[in-house]
């Protein structure tokens, strides 16, 4: 159950972070607010692909009840703010549907 689980969150935060990197496509990386905006989710999505690699290989077994917890609350978490990320972006790209297709 404890493996299933970590499949299920590292699979959901992985497909948010490519959701998110696929609709912004960042042009310029070094600016200032690509910075702010995608590099925290780039280095979590390569984090989530490691991990999920890892996973893949080694398997996992849980250790002692606070260290599940732990483990598993740190990645909910995260999960949820890479899912407030893609979704607030969903938003902001239905709002602004205008502003892209008159500056084409």
């Amino acid at each position: 159950m404890y493996t299933l689980t970590l499949y299920v969150l590292l699979g959901v935060g992985l497909a948010a972070s490519i959701g998110f990197l696929a609709l912004h496509r960042p042009r310029r990386f070094f600016r200032t607010v690509e910075i702010n905006a995608s590099w925290w989710v780039i280095i979590v999505a390569l984090w989530y692909a490691r991990s999920l690699t890892l996973l893949g290989i080694r398997g996992a077994s849980p250790g002692p009840w606070w260290d599940v917890v732990l483990s598993l609350g740190l990645l909910a978490a995260i999960d949820g703010l890479l899912l407030v990320r893609f979704f607030s972006y969903v938003r902001y790209l239905r709002e602004h549907r205008e502003d892209r297709l008159t500056a084409v």
